[in-house]
């Protein structure tokens, strides 16, 4: 498969970025937890870009402690060889050669390497169908498996109720009203708007050799 490094480097910064940000994180053992929505356990953020498609992506953090735990993020750009993209997340501190197990509920799970990490987290990413999708839509839970550097399992679990609303309903917040936020310089605005400008760039023939090969 083939992602652009600056696609990629892009969907690593929106993932880190937003771990604290916005409120939409699932905090385990929050005594208010059973009142919230399903749909808050999702952040769901759209951007028009200048083709007059919509770029979504969509996002839960995990908190224990208020402490971060890891984080799964499903990307949907239409403009995009890969349009759906899958993005997991677990703090550092991960034994890196074991990779990453994504499993939702039975099914059978998917081993993936690291292929990038920062002083906050490491990240993995899928390119994903509509299947894929449809098995999240239905799921109960995605469990993120890593190992730490004692080979033991460090396993987080994404709660998957309200996901299909989310998805199929209207973002959450819009880029601009996120610009308007305090937060609104964040990772995940900038790279809505670097997807813009590459499709701009595309489009008066610019970058054609600016990718590399991510194989499964």
């Amino acid at each position: 498969m083939r992602f652009t490094k600056a696609i990629l480097t892009c969907f690593a910064a929106a993932s880190l970025a937003l771990f604290p940000a916005t409120a939409m994180a699932q905090e385990s053992g929050n005594s208010g937890e059973q009142e919230r929505k399903p749909e808050q356990n999702w952040l769901k953020v759209c951007d028009t870009l200048e083709s007059g498609e919509e770029a979504c992506v969509m996002r839960q953090t995990i908190l224990q402690g208020g402490q971060f735990s890891g984080a799964f993020l499903l990307r949907d750009d239409p403009t995009q060889d890969y349009r759906l993209l899958a993005i997991a997340a677990v703090p550092i501190g991960v034994f890196l050669p074991a990779g990453l197990t994504l499993q939702i509920d039975n099914a059978k799970p998917i081993s993936l390497p690291y292929v990038i990490c920062d002083p906050q987290s490491c990240m993995t990413q899928l390119a994903v169908n509509e299947a894929y999708v449809n098995s999240l839509k239905k799921g109960a839970r995605l469990v993120m498996t890593a190992k730490n550097r004692q080979n033991k399992d460090l396993k987080i679990e994404v709660n998957l109720s309200g996901f299909t609303a989310v998805y199929e309903g209207d973002a959450t917040v819009t880029a601009e009203e996120l610009r308007d936020q305090q937060t609104g310089q964040s990772a995940l605005e900038q790279m809505l708007q670097q997807q813009a400008e590459k499709i701009r760039q595309q489009k008066e023939g610019g970058d054609s050799g600016d990718s590399t090969d991510s194989g499964q």
